[in-house]
């Protein structure tokens, strides 16, 4: 008898997740109440710090192209990314001005002001952590749903693009409840191309160089 309820606990535990509703989406009195939860635990977010991996998904490839790192940000507009692998490449916003290094290349650098947020990834990443989701909702169609403690944050933008949105076709954002610590983050930029991003170890408020978002110069 333990045998065969052993062997049923087993089978449970297999075929459980496959019985899983899927995430159902929140009411508008919900996602205003997680909006405001958000923007709370944002504007106490001063600095943070999180393993990365990004996976690059580009038509045409079979395998998607995988990095991993460490993200670092500081309030109000400063993100790195810093790849260990590949090592030595690394992306970098500081206000309105973007680079990046790719290995063996010379360093790209963009303004994000004249190109647009689109212009780069940790363009996008940066503005997950602005504290006010107003702006999510002035830029993006936003809709939630929710799987137990997941919020899954969907932006897709509006008919007439911002320069936020445009170049975007959506963004899928996972957060953990209740600290609404970001877990992944989907940013799909036309059918067959899109950036994967997860996130391991976060840490808010840690002390962070500020050199490490420095710009060399040309």
């Amino acid at each position: 008898m333990d045998f065969v309820r052993v062997l049923l606990c087993i089978a449970l535990a297999v075929i459980a997740p496959a019985l899983r509703a899927d995430p159902q989406p929140v009411s508008a009195a919900d996602l205003a109440r997680y909006d405001q939860g958000f923007s709370a635990v944002q504007q106490a977010t001063h600095s943070y710090r999180a393993d990365i991996t990004q996976m690059l998904h580009l038509q045409g490839l079979a395998k998607p192209i995988t990095s991993t790192g460490t993200l670092y940000y500081e309030s109000p507009d400063k993100l790195l990314v810093r790849f260990s692998q590949p090592a030595g490449e690394w992306m970098l916003v500081n206000g309105s001005q973007a680079a990046i290094q790719k290995a063996g290349r010379p360093i790209e650098r963009r303004d994000l002001a004249a190109q647009g947020r689109a212009a780069s990834h940790a363009a996008s990443l940066l503005d997950f952590f602005h504290a006010d989701p107003t702006r999510w909702h002035h830029d993006f169609d936003v809709s939630m749903s929710r799987d137990g403690d997941r919020l899954f944050v969907h932006l897709k933008p509006w008919m007439t693009p911002t320069a936020t949105s445009q170049g975007v076709e959506q963004i899928v954002t996972t957060l953990l409840l209740p600290r609404y610590d970001i877990v992944r983050m989907m940013i799909t930029i036309n059918a067959g191309n899109s950036v994967d991003y997860q996130f391991a170890h976060g840490q808010r408020n840690a002390a962070l160089d500020p050199a490490l978002f420095t710009i060399p110069p040309p």
